[in-house]
């Protein structure tokens, strides 16, 4: 019984270790900033580089939210243009954590979806 416990804790630690070494190798929004040139300062401005970025410092360079919308228009289902997006005032940054990977709010009530 315990050779079983033990197992079951390495295969635990494995898959841990394994799920955080797939997030280090993600490719985040920040890191998609930089690779165009665009410095810290150009989103966070004065504040502290781990301060939230409001969306309207997102406008500027992706124009609206119809226009972000309409550029993701062939996902399956569109993270832009839906009854949350469309009806409330939401930040970017409550999707897009910039140096975290991306959680769509969709998923707080749909579980299970997958967006491209």
């Amino acid at each position: 019984m315990l050779k079983k416990i033990f197992c079951i804790c390495t295969l635990m630690a494995a898959l841990g270790t394994m799920a955080a070494v797939s997030q280090e190798n993600k490719v985040f929004t920040a890191d998609k900033h930089q690779e165009m040139g665009l410095e810290c300062s150009t989103c966070h401005g004065d504040e502290a580089p781990t301060a939230t970025v409001p969306g309207k410092v997102c406008l500027p360079c992706h124009e609206s939210l119809e226009a972000v919308a309409a550029r993701t228009k062939d996902y399956t289902v569109n993270p832009h243009e839906n009854h949350i997006t469309t009806s409330q005032d939401l930040q970017c940054s409550q999707c897009h954590n910039g140096h975290k990977a991306n959680t769509p709010m969709c998923l707080n009530c749909h579980a299970g979806m997958k967006f491209k």
